[in-house]
């Protein structure tokens, strides 16, 4: 339940926790008071920090005076208090440019995507690949490049390429790549990569009496292809710009931020539950399940295709990050990256 706090309360856990983010040191009265327009005493402010530490949104840190805000304070800040800041022109267009460039392509955009965040943000950039459902065949094509050895190459309604290196088995010349790839791209048409990829295993589990040895090439080719494109991936950039924030100062915080960061899966499912979400979502501490120690903050927003989610994106810092500056980052990369896939798939 979102707790009501009086305007006075308001504004002086507000101060508090944007000192915080800007200093990383706990806040105590004295400073509050100098920076409250009421012109509180410090006693006044002691009493509403008391009742504050009582309602769970700061606490009070080791022995120290001062106070930080709790995980739940963060949410209560990032819901009710947060003053979103709007991005200049001259950083949309800046965002754009770092993004899109001259290249066409859901690779290169994506990979420049988390690149961007990472920069722009100054924490560490996200972006999860669409996975095999979402993505939709375009053309396969087939290379020899020895005796039995080809090239598959894999290309997407959007751009994206996968190529893989295949043991043929037999050798086989440009007119039997052709007639493979060609059975292949009439075969797949109109399927995303996960049917089209079901659509090779049944037809080589049937074991069919009219396969020539050429189709049957074609479908175990086209297996080893379409596997290697059905998993989502996360591409993160910027890992080492944590290492400047006083939470990471320490050798034993540097270990424990680069073992989260390395825990991809945890970040892939954290980040997979901003598919449903209408616009960004802010994970906390313990909500953003990077690390045991609960430090660590996460914005994330999906970007979309023909109307449907087909991955997210997003920023993780330190818990007491920026949000007003993060938050509208994220959502204006994601409206962008969906423009450019509309545009790609045209």
């Amino acid at each position: 339940m979102t707790p009501q706090l009086p305007d006075r309360d308001r504004e002086i856990f507000r101060i508090l926790v944007a000192d915080y983010i800007a200093t990383a040191d706990p806040v105590g009265s004295r400073t509050i008071a100098r920076k409250h327009p009421g012109h509180l005493s410090p006693a006044t402010i002691r009493n509403v920090m008391s009742d504050l530490t009582e309602m769970g949104l700061i606490e009070q840190p080791h022995t120290s005076a001062g106070r930080i805000p709790t995980d739940d304070g963060f949410r209560y800040y990032v819901n009710c208090l947060l003053t979103r800041r709007d991005l200049s022109p001259e950083e949309m267009v800046g965002i754009r440019e770092r993004c899109l460039g001259d290249e066409r392509g859901t690779d290169v955009v994506l990979q420049r995507a988390s690149r961007m965040l990472a920069a722009v943000s100054r924490y560490v950039g996200l972006v999860v690949t669409p996975s095999a459902d979402k993505l939709l065949f375009k053309r396969i094509e087939f290379l020899p490049l020895s005796r039995q050895k080809i090239l598959g190459i894999l290309v997407t309604q959007d751009g994206q390429v996968e190529n893989r290196l295949i043991e043929a088995g037999t050798e086989l010349n440009f007119s039997e790549l052709e007639r493979i790839a060609n059975y292949c791209n009439q075969a797949f048409a109109g399927l995303s990569l996960d049917e089209a990829l079901e659509k090779t295993r049944r037809e080589l589990e049937s074991q069919r009496s009219d396969y020539d040895l050429i189709l049957r090439k074609a479908m175990l080719f086209s297996e080893a292809l379409l596997s290697d494109a059905s998993h989502a991936e996360l591409v993160i950039d910027g890992q080492t710009q944590l290492l400047g924030e006083p939470e990471f100062s320490g050798a034993k915080q540097v270990k424990e931020l680069l073992e989260a960061l390395e825990e991809k899966q945890a970040i892939l499912k954290m980040l997979e539950r901003c598919r449903d979400a209408e616009g960004v979502r802010v994970f906390i501490g313990t909500d953003a399940a990077v690390g045991d120690s609960g430090g660590m903050g996460c914005v994330g927003a999906p970007y979309f295709r023909d109307g449907k989610a087909v991955g997210t994106l997003g920023v993780i810092g330190p818990k007491r990050m920026d949000y007003s500056h993060v938050v509208p980052i994220v959502d204006f990369t994601a409206k962008l990256i969906s423009d450019a896939l509309e545009g790609y798939s045209r």
